[in-house]
């Protein structure tokens, strides 16, 4: 085990490379799962709406215990909460892989989410501890490189993998990654004192943010099968929002709040957070109805889209590292901005030209990857690094938190402007024809475009200091 007293730790570029481990086994199960469900349906004798709790459990689990599990590592030793996250994240794998029914293959699906709870409420955490402010920006580029490796690969290796093998082994390549992370882990991240904090834990707000959060996912995925804005769909949206309003209410009373107001005082986390919700908004939103466009009405297969769309991460990948080392060098109003003010012009060659054509849709993909790419990573970046040094896992827990509650949004906006997107012919609501279809996507289009322009101009209240040290050498 490697303990740092005040210097930096020479084997942190090391340490960086066991971080981006449990990054890629986590964002590669996305895709490699997504693409076995029809083979789970079959198998289980049960629908694709129900093998879908497959995916859905997993990040449900997430969602709610992000917070709790980023406050309980501040408190206690990070170290092995990151560690043994990998573990139980293992422990899940093999017990999925050997389950032989739906009900059982959920509970460990879920088991396996709190394991990736537990490595994603430190992740960042665990960058912020091992790097100084000056290479902050380049080594959450690098982990932003592994996230586009894992979103790319994920469903081709998952293909591969089920044309050569059953569906268990999709999660029986898990288990060495995962459990060689867990080894290494323990050996080689730096120990962390117990936080001083003892402050009661917040149930009541942990219980309203995940009740909120699951039943607007729940809202979110009913969309995607729902004939416009079903009964259901609006009383789980309604139900979902007044959740979250009561948490609202609740933070206002209490001073230790799962939502800890001593974190959003700082202008870099809450400018930050709020424009990561929106630029995962507009992502979310912009990339659900491109998918069934493409299908439904200019006829392209299902392998020639998803080429298409392994575009985006591309770029994102491409251009991370390289605005990580800008904003070491310079500070991250530059890369912030120009990454928000590119998505925001990628939303134009949708709503804008004459027609939407495959080469506009790729060219607002690539776009958007780079300004993505720019902003996540430099995003990233400034907010942990301007997080208390004693809220450091809790702030990153709530930043990831904000993506999925702007991924969740993205869906719901994109179902509210466009209607039903799971339409095979694209029929969206019912009633309507090609040409208003694409009337709706353009509207869409074009609020996103408001939201990443916003984006951009937020830059006018954020603090533009230069991180410790720019400009020296690692």
């Amino acid at each position: 085990m490697k303990r740092m007293n005040g210097t930096t730790n020479p084997h942190r570029w090391k340490i960086l490379q066991i971080i981006n481990m449990g990054t890629l086994i986590s964002t590669l199960d996305v895709g490699i799962v997504n693409v076995s469900l029809p083979v789970m349906a079959d198998e289980f004798g049960v629908t694709l709406a129900q093998v879908q709790w497959v995916a859905t459990s997993y990040l449900l689990t997430m969602v709610a215990l992000l917070p709790f599990l980023g406050k309980l590592s501040d408190r206690g030793d990070r170290r092995k909460i990151y560690s043994f996250g990998f573990l139980i994240f293992s422990i899940g794998s093999v017990c999925i892989a050997l389950s032989d029914g739906i009900v059982s293959l959920l509970v460990y699906r879920c088991l396996q989410g709190l394991g990736a709870t537990m490595i994603m409420a430190n992740s960042q955490a665990m960058v912020r501890q091992l790097f100084p402010d000056r290479e902050r920006g380049r080594a959450l580029g690098i982990n932003a490189v592994v996230i586009s490796i894992g979103s790319i690969s994920g469903p081709a290796l998952g293909g591969l993998l089920l044309e050569i093998a059953d569906w268990p082994w999709l999660f029986w390549i898990n288990v060495p990654i995962g459990l060689c992370a867990f080894v290494l882990g323990l050996r080689s991240f730096p120990n962390t004192k117990a936080g001083t904090d003892r402050s009661p834990i917040d149930v009541a707000g942990a219980f309203l943010l995940a009740a909120g959060t699951c039943v607007l996912m729940l809202a979110a995925e009913a969309s995607k099968h729902s004939q416009g804005l079903s009964p259901i769909l609006v009383m789980e949206g309604t139900a979902g929002l007044a959740l979250l309003i009561a948490l609202g209410l609740l933070q206002r009373k209490i001073s230790y709040g799962i939502l800890d107001r001593e974190l959003f005082r700082h202008r870099k986390i809450l400018i930050g957070s709020i424009n990561s919700f929106f630029i995962s908004l507009a992502q979310t939103a912009t990339m659900l109805p491109i998918v069934f466009y493409l299908q439904g009405q200019l006829g392209y297969s299902s392998w020639v889209i998803g080429l298409l769309l392994i575009v985006q991460p591309l770029m994102m990948g491409i251009t991370a590292p390289y605005a990580g080392w800008i904003r070491d060098q310079f500070g991250g109003y530059f890369p912030i901005t120009i990454g928000s003010l590119c998505c925001s012009v990628s939303m134009l060659f949708i709503s804008a030209l004459p027609s939407v054509t495959i080469v506009g849709i790729g060219l607002q993909l690539g776009i958007f990857g780079i300004g993505n790419g720019f902003f996540h990573a430099t995003n990233n970046a400034e907010i942990m690094s301007a997080a208390p040094d004693h809220k450091v896992s809790l702030t990153g827990s709530l930043l990831a938190l904000v993506r999925y509650l702007g991924n969740i949004a993205g869906i719901g906006l994109a179902t509210l402007m466009v209607g039903n997107l799971g339409s095979s012919n694209l029929d969206i609501l019912e009633g309507t024809h090609g040409t208003n279809v694409e009337v709706r996507i353009r509207m869409l289009f074009v609020l996103c475009f408001i939201f990443c322009l916003g984006v951009a101009l937020s830059g006018k209240f954020r603090p533009r200091d230069k991180p410790e040290n720019a400009g020296t050498s690692a």
